[in-house]
């Protein structure tokens, strides 16, 4: 499966729901050892738009991992993508920043050059 062909068909404010959401339903489960309400009504919202082919029952439990599975690697990847982009966007700035160093220029006659030292 290609998450990345899943991933294209959202919105940046439903990426950021899944990532949030996503968060939400590992710290609930840690802790409960329950899945997360709005979390769980969320990802089969979301599953029924994304595989309208594909019934999952939110009282079956095999159907609840699934999904919750398959959103976690949306999130984990959607997330990772982000933090690529904002290194990319550090190092691009950090080359702008950088200034060229002033070339010694070279007299026959020992005069000073146009940078104000001796050659």
């Amino acid at each position: 499966m290609d998450y990345n062909s899943i991933i294209k068909n959202y919105t940046e404010e439903q990426k950021d729901m899944i990532v949030s959401l996503s968060k939400l339903n590992e710290i609930t489960v840690q802790q409960t050892d329950k899945y997360h309400t709005g979390a769980l009504n969320a990802f089969f919202d979301l599953w029924k738009e994304s595989f309208p082919g594909q019934k999952q029952n939110k009282g079956c439990v095999s159907c609840r991992k699934a999904v919750f599975l398959l959103f976690n690697k949306v999130a984990s990847l959607i997330s990772s993508d982000r933090l690529k982009a904002e290194v990319k966007l550090e190092e691009f700035n950090e080359t702008l920043k950088k200034t060229k160093k002033a070339k010694k220029h070279i007299t026959r006659t020992g005069a000073l050059s146009p940078t104000g030292a001796r050659n």
